[in-house]
């Protein structure tokens, strides 16, 4: 067997583009394809660029057919297209299913439903006959900047361990996860993986969304919102967030105040992402009322600015009409030099509270929803918990409230108690109320539906 990968990479977008080009970089060989001509000549820049500046024998190609792709000698395919029903174009519609050599690996690396993966399979064998086509199921965390390092969270699994420790499939998703240190192979089935990434995207979902609900509530609290940011991300001890850090927020954070930094997700992706957690909930028969909360604002800010980078909700919530500029550059104003603070003393620690309680019940419905998955085995809790809380949906909260959960024959006794210890002691929702009308005061358009939803849920689940 050839152990040498070459890679047809179909899907371009911005983490596709990403980890293809990081492949490229480690010197392995890779076909380019997407449907946007522009992107396959931006991509094979890069690419020469890579060939020039960092590695002399980096090998890669682009072509604008599926067909061609898997049949350009590439010996594993990844699929890293925005949606599942480009997974169907790029496989079936396309006819390169029928052009893929013979045990050929396939690894769908896109989000997609936890069903879908096993319809693929379904497919492949009783529709194409190609039973002989190895398919992993390895969705991705971790934004473009770490698509570039090859530090991406992968959570993969099969319906085959010999599709999984492949020679090809483990080179491809170990060198796009820390040289393995941030793959997880998820036990069961097809599907496996894509349900544990749905776990993150619970929180992920959620945490992008507060994100900007909380710095907006900062800017309109008074405080300087680029020493918030700071205060967020720094860690008082090695290892030790303060309580409202999530890793989303971090990482958004940059972007609300300087504008001029390049777009890194946009708001139409996680909404897609999202909504696949709402259908889910139809399907499981459950409901997660915090990710609805999200998802409608999501649905909203679509309407009219889905290509928006998703650090940008900001605006919506300083502006719900999206149309006074003036208004929603207020997170900005906030974190220029010149800008003077004018919040109490306890403003920032009642704020970073206010985030924390959107945190916990954002890892309450995590669990939730894990349980509908049925996702609560033993081995299954510990590593979605372990690959969650180093992953995009990490937060303070998530890391400290899980473990205790665990200890519980019944979970949400762990989340009562973790919620009565807090609450009332180190976060005072009375405060946060308060800091919730200075805002309001400021700013009568602004609706702070996370954090005041949170607070209703906290007091009927867990108070």
């Amino acid at each position: 067997m050839d152990t040498t990968p070459h890679v047809a990479f179909l899907g371009l977008g911005a983490m596709g583009f990403a980890m293809s080009t990081h492949l490229v970089r480690t010197g392995i060989k890779v076909t380019g394809f997407d449907i946007y001509q522009p992107t396959l000549d931006r991509w094979t820049e890069a690419c020469k660029k890579i060939q020039q500046d960092e590695n002399s024998k980096a090998q890669f190609s682009t072509t604008t057919s599926c067909p061609e792709a898997v049949k350009s000698g590439a010996n594993i395919v990844i699929l890293m297209v925005a949606a599942y029903s480009h997974v169907n174009s790029a496989l079936f519609d396309s006819g390169a299913v029928k052009d893929l050599p013979k045990d050929m690996p396939v690894i769908i690396m896109a989000t997609v439903p936890p069903t879908y993966p096993l319809e693929v399979r379904e497919r492949l064998t009783n529709e194409f006959n190609r039973q002989d086509v190895k398919l992993v199921d390895a969705p991705v965390s971790g934004g473009v900047a770490r698509s570039q390092n090859g530090t991406l969270t992968i959570m993969a699994s099969s319906d085959s361990q010999e599709n999984m420790d492949h020679p090809l499939v483990q080179k491809c998703l170990q060198t796009l996860s820390s040289n393995g240190k941030t793959l997880y192979p998820i036990p069961g089935t097809l599907g496996g993986g894509t349900s544990a990434k749905a776990l993150n995207q619970v929180q992920a979902g959620i945490h992008i969304v507060a994100a900007s609900e909380v710095m907006s509530l900062a800017a309109l609290a008074g405080l300087d919102t680029k020493q918030f940011l700071q205060t967020v991300s720094t860690e008082p001890s090695p290892g030790k967030h303060p309580y409202g850090w999530t890793w989303m927020f971090t990482n958004r954070g940059p972007r609300m105040i300087d504008p001029s930094l390049p777009i890194a997700s946009a708001i139409s992706i996680i909404n897609k992402d999202v909504g696949i957690i709402y259908d889910e909930e139809a399907r499981l028969k459950i409901e997660l009322p915090l990710l609805n909360m999200a998802h409608s604002q999501l649905k909203t800010c679509m309407e009219s600015v889905a290509s928006w980078d998703d650090a940008f909700i900001t605006k919506y919530y300083l502006d719900p009409t999206l149309k006074d500029e003036s208004k929603q550059q207020l997170v900005i104003e906030h974190a220029q030099d010149n800008f003077k603070a004018t919040a109490s003393a306890d403003s920032e620690k009642i704020v970073l509270h206010a985030h924390a309680l959107v945190n916990l019940m954002s890892a309450y419905e995590t669990v939730k929803f894990a349980e509908a998955l049925d996702l609560m085995g033993l081995k299954q809790r510990d590593m979605w918990f372990e690959l969650i809380a180093g992953a995009a949906g990490g937060s303070t909260v998530f890391s400290e409230v899980i473990p205790m959960a665990f200890e519980e024959s019944n979970w949400q006794d762990g989340f009562k108690k973790y919620a009565q210890n807090k609450i009332g002691k180190e976060w005072d929702i009375d405060n946060v109320e308060e800091v919730l009308k200075i805002a309001k005061s400021q700013n009568s358009a602004f609706e702070p539906k996370l954090v005041r939803g949170a607070i209703d849920l906290i007091k009927k689940l867990l108070l």
